[in-house]
């Protein structure tokens, strides 16, 4: 369990400054060209995600649409397994595997697209291209059903889970308290979370100091990140 992730919003001018300095200690930096979670791989020493990344993979473009809506829009995304301090660079999270399971986890009947009336910020944030499922082609929506290997619901009922999940990390509602602050949680196992990376990366959920994700199907696919394991995130204030 010593998994261990540094990220950072940096612009081009300080990535470009980065991979000169670390070119010339002979460590190389890994240019995420698909999915923008590649770098949180274990076997990835130092990777960065570029601005035009973000809607450059097919299967994540509607997915990563918060991360233009974002206060990091145009940013470059660095992730390192060292800190980067002496290059001038401060992290923003700190990512490390955990132990934690939470005690409380939502019911079946709770998972319902009502919940999301009350989850207004949730509704002020949200980009318009996030939920736009209807435009996804159904043969691709049910093929996605077979891969993670989900019975008996709808793609649009597997949705509103991945909703109520951000939602979670927005307006809490599933979450404990740690030296009296609130600390988020992801309220399902991986093959029904989506875009795990987007509170990785405190795009969303930046407000808490710590929260605890579990990675979407695509870190375990990409980056080899654990199936249904919580992940601690740590803001860098």
């Amino acid at each position: 369990m010593n998994y261990q992730k540094y990220t950072y919003w940096a612009t081009k001018a300080e990535v470009n400054t980065l991979i000169k300095a670390l070119e010339e200690k002979n460590i190389k930096t890994a240019n995420a060209q698909k999915a923008v979670c590649l770098p949180l791989s274990k076997h990835v020493e130092v990777g960065y995600v570029a601005p035009d990344a973000w809607q450059r993979y097919d299967l994540c473009r509607r997915q990563l649409s918060w991360y233009g809506a974002s206060e990091h829009a145009g940013k470059y995304l660095v992730i390192s397994a060292r800190h980067l301090g002496e290059y001038g660079l401060t992290p923003n999270t700190i990512i490390t595997q955990s132990a934690f399971r939470p005690k409380t986890l939502p019911k079946p009947r709770r998972l319902d697209r009502s919940s999301l009336d009350h989850k207004p910020r949730y509704h002020q944030r949200k980009p318009a291209a996030w939920e736009a499922v209807d435009d996804e082609p159904n043969e691709a929506q049910d093929r996605w059903l077979k891969i993670m290997g989900i019975m008996g619901t709808t793609y649009k009922d597997l949705f509103t889970v991945h909703c109520l999940n951000h939602a979670n990390f927005i307006e809490p509602e599933y979450f404990i308290t740690e030296n009296d602050a609130i600390v988020p949680y992801s309220i399902a196992k991986t093959n029904y979370i989506c875009s795990a990376c987007l509170e990785f990366f405190n795009i969303i959920g930046a407000e808490f100091s710590r929260k605890y994700v579990v990675p979407c199907p695509g870190a375990v696919l990409f980056a080899g990140m654990a199936v249904n394991r919580y992940y601690e995130v740590v803001t860098c204030h």
